[in-house]
């Protein structure tokens, strides 16, 4: 790993769809609500979906190992006020069983009186990152790594880990480091 600490950003999409002014041109989903529009006359699946949203919390995961990383610090909340979260998880709910809404929201009560979490918390928390249901971002300043998503599918991933190996780690993953 370098000593510098440098932001990359990483995405689902192929970088050879992006005009000369930066500007994707190909008509793909860009978040979890998109689950059942169509996208270039296909209909966006749940598989299809959870496809991509597990590739990028695996290139989390893998970069948080390779950084020895044992627990992450919450650095900002959710900005939506509870209700809405509250919301949000039960849209999150509908779509993916697998989401317990009762544990969902102790955990969120569990997370507001404190703001160290262990990594598989942090995972949890990322995949409702990754499905809009709240915006912050994660770090461990001892290993120099920071994260948060952005708008449309857009993984702003700050590290010291160098640029070929997260290359190599996106890769991987279906992934692409654009910046």
């Amino acid at each position: 790993m370098n000593e510098r600490i440098k932001e990359r950003v990483i995405v689902k999409y192929n970088p050879k769809y992006y005009d000369a002014k930066g500007v994707y041109t190909k008509d793909e989903w860009t978040e979890f609500s998109d689950i059942g529009r169509l996208f270039d006359g296909k209909r966006l699946s749940i598989e299809e979906y959870l496809e991509v949203e597990n590739n990028f919390i695996a290139f989390v995961n893998d970069c948080l190992d390779i950084a020895g990383c044992r627990y992450l610090t919450i650095n900002w909340s959710w900005e939506y006020e509870k209700k809405v979260f509250r919301d949000r998880i039960k849209d999150v709910c509908k779509l993916d069983p697998s989401f317990d809404e009762s544990e969902c929201l102790t955990l969120i009560h569990e997370i507001e009186a404190k703001n160290r979490v262990t990594i598989p918390i942090a995972m949890y928390l990322f995949k409702l990152m990754l499905r809009n249901a709240f915006n912050l971002s994660l770090s461990n300043r001892k290993r120099k790594i920071k994260f948060y998503m952005g708008y449309e599918y857009y993984l702003h991933f700050f590290t010291c880990i160098d640029s070929e190996t997260l290359k190599k780690i996106a890769d991987k993953r279906n992934l692409y480091v654009v910046w």
